[in-house]
């Protein structure tokens, strides 16, 4: 494209949350940055998160999108499952390849004392615990891999995964900033990585400029854009830019999922409620929506099953009880 045309979709883009990504020395590294106040804010006010749970949830979140947008296929989905023995008790993110992303807490609302350098305390928040990967890939089946946590802290866990379970040599940098209202301030991470045939020299080098960051926010705080901050990261290194892609919090939830959860009562349950004249109601987990179905309804939803042959207890699929954010075995 001619310097002197003016991509305004790009431009709009990159006014809001969004990811770039990248490549340098030659293809030997990788790498992707992203900035996602608002992606994280949304969640903070879906679940109504202290800042402690924002934090933990919103690195999650932005290091999902970044993995996300690495992959290679069509509608691929990467699930992040953190579990730890902390107050918090885990953490749950689905992102796909178009930046969007969603994720929550088990308990939203912990409050823990800062720790020793006067930061929120994420790792005790979290424990010790496992970091679960699970690819989606459409035409094939799931196949996830599974590590202990390093640290709770989220970018140590997600480095050490992709050194011991995808073998690559990875240092993944998140930060989340909250204000003093409990709103997000700045919020955003970047991912570089060395490909295979990779010197030692060049590994020298990159470590060498990771040493001079100090943090994800204060390059934020700073002022700087996704594409800014690979750019020092890269810094001597000949980083190129690919693309740019937005980046949100979007949720898969609606109507016809919450109805088929709603029937995974069972008939008999179902009854019970029409007879006492009871509403059903299912939650999504993932944005907070509540879906609220009267006696009435209820009598339809089994009407309609019964009229189309479908057995009640055979619902809901498993698309429907992950886009609710609902546990299965």
């Amino acid at each position: 494209m001619s310097q002197d045309i003016i991509d305004f979709a790009d431009a709009k883009a990159r006014l809001g949350d969004h990811i770039v990504r990248g490549t340098a020395a030659g293809g030997y590294i990788r790498a992707v940055a992203i900035t996602a106040r608002k992606t994280v804010q949304t969640a903070r006010s879906n679940h109504n998160s202290s800042p402690l749970v924002t934090a933990a949830l919103g690195r999650l979140m932005m290091g999902g999108q970044m993995m996300g947008v690495l992959g290679k296929n069509e509608g691929e989905l990467v699930t992040l499952i953190v579990r730890g023995d902390g107050p918090i008790g885990g953490l749950t993110v689905t992102a796909n390849n178009k930046g969007q992303v969603k994720g929550y807490a088990i308990h939203p609302n912990v409050w823990l004392p800062l720790n020793s350098k006067s930061k929120l305390d994420v790792g005790t928040g979290i424990g010790r615990g496992t970091l679960t990967v699970v690819h989606d890939q459409p035409g094939f089946e799931p196949y996830s891999s599974q590590v202990e946590l390093a640290s709770g802290e989220i970018g140590d866990d997600l480095t050490y995964y992709f050194a011991v379970s995808d073998q690559i040599p990875t240092s993944v940098g998140v930060g989340v900033l909250v204000d003093i209202d409990t709103s997000v301030r700045q919020a955003g991470g970047f991912i570089v990585q060395l490909m295979p045939g990779y010197g030692d020299e060049l590994a020298a080098k990159l470590e060498d400029n990771l040493k001079g960051i100090t943090s994800v926010t204060d390059m934020l705080e700073e002022g700087l854009s996704p594409n800014d901050m690979l750019l020092r990261v890269l810094d001597g290194l000949d980083y190129q830019e690919l693309e740019a892609v937005p980046a949100e919090f979007r949720c898969g939830c609606n109507e016809g999922r919450a109805k088929r959860v709603v029937l995974a009562l069972g008939r008999a349950e179902l009854e019970d409620m029409i007879q006492k004249h009871e509403p059903a109601e299912t939650t999504c987990a993932f944005c907070g929506k509540t879906y609220v179905f009267s006696p009435d309804q209820l009598q339809e939803l089994l009407d309609q099953s019964e009229a189309a042959g479908r057995s009640v207890e055979a619902a809901p699929t498993l698309d429907d009880m992950s886009a609710m954010g609902m546990e299965t075995d």
